[in-house]
């Protein structure tokens, strides 16, 4: 790996520079597993505790904790440190160079476009009319149905499936095991049989979109299901058929989002929480975790529970849940009082006749 100066690692990502400049690193690790010769990565209080321990002597460190480093390191100051490594590790990331060819056990159907630059791997299968943008990077087996377009610059990894007439926009990218444009789950109850109905829409994903491996997003019944740009989806995520995502929308691992549900821009959902069909959920909602919207949410509301209620709500009734064993108790003693103090009065009633 290349070596870098903590100065111009300074100049990449807006930091200031403690101790020697001229010191190189050949790569970054976390505070507990750096080696002398990588730069250790510090943005939270919780991890000042390894310091002691640790190997290395270089620190990318957030501003508000470059005070706890010993005088004998050097460091790498910044006031936002996760953008910092985000631009740190784009430079440091190994290039891997592929082929600009079509592998030769990959199947082109009739009709097949191809911009420059564009390499399929082995056993790929593109079937009739599919359009593929310049530079993309089409994995081992995956498979592109009648109709697909996949802009430019994407990179689908191994077994990546998408059913007919998918839209795929520039820059996305999508990971192992990806299911997109399969059937929604409609069906309609006749003589008391489950029938399906078709479902003729498409699923379109946007510019700049990135989905975890083995996500499924469900192709619309009547009108498309979208995602909208820079949207990121985690790993073994659902969207159903005819779902609109805002942009830059964050979905984390096994969100379900329920059918004809629209989501607005920048919001952000936890692991495991998900969303009735139908509904309307504003921009800037965060979803934390495990908590089910059963109702609309406004702009800017953070969600909590099941069935979500606002944050602030939720945790005042997880509170009171948390003294009902006392309250019990307490009734429990005022009724053995109320009961004591009728026997009495109904003896003292009897004495006086």
């Amino acid at each position: 790996m290349d070596r870098i100066s903590l100065g111009e690692i300074a100049s990449l990502v807006g930091g200031r520079v403690i101790g020697n400049p001229g010191r190189e690193v050949v790569g970054v690790a976390s505070i507990e597993d750096a080696g002398e010769h990588q730069i250790a990565f510090l943005a939270s209080k919780r991890y000042v505790r390894f310091l002691e321990e640790c190997s290395a002597r270089a620190f990318l460190v957030y501003e508000g904790l470059s005070d706890t480093l010993s005088t004998q390191v050097d460091a790498v100051a910044v006031d936002d440190p996760y953008p910092a490594l985000q631009r740190l590790l784009v430079h440091l990331q190994p290039k891997v160079a592929l082929p600009v060819a079509v592998h030769g056990t990959a199947v082109l159907g009739p009709g097949v476009s191809l911009g420059a630059g564009v390499s399929i791997g082995p056993y790929a299968v593109l079937e009739a009319g599919v359009t593929v943008g310049e530079a993309s990077i089409i994995g081992a087996h995956v498979v592109l149905g009648a109709g697909t377009t996949l802009g430019a610059k994407c990179r689908l990894h191994p077994q990546v499936v998408t059913y007919q007439d998918t839209l795929i926009g520039d820059e996305v990218t999508i990971h192992s095991g990806v299911r997109l444009g399969a059937d929604g789950f409609g069906y309609t109850l006749v003589e008391g049989r489950h029938l399906k109905i078709p479902q003729l829409g498409r699923c379109v994903i946007g510019d700049r979109v990135e989905i975890g491996a083995n996500s499924a997003i469900d192709r619309g019944s009547l009108g498309d299901t979208h995602v909208g740009e820079g949207v990121k989806i985690d790993n073994l995520v659902h969207v159903a058929h005819n779902v609109r995502i805002g942009a830059q929308t964050l979905l984390a691992a096994l969100v379900g989002i329920a059918g004809s549900t629209r989501i607005g821009e920048r919001g952000w959902f936890g692991g495991q929480s998900g969303a009735i069909n139908q509904l309307e959920i504003g921009d800037d909602v965060k979803v934390t975790v495990q908590a089910g919207i059963t109702r609309d949410v406004p702009d800017g509301a953070t969600m909590f529970g099941f069935p979500a209620r606002p944050r602030s709500e939720g945790l005042r009734k997880e509170a009171s849940l948390a003294v009902l064993p006392r309250l019990r108790a307490r009734v429990s003693e005022l009724e053995r009082d109320v009961n004591s103090i009728s026997r009495k009065l109904s003896e003292a009633g009897e004495g006086c006749e």
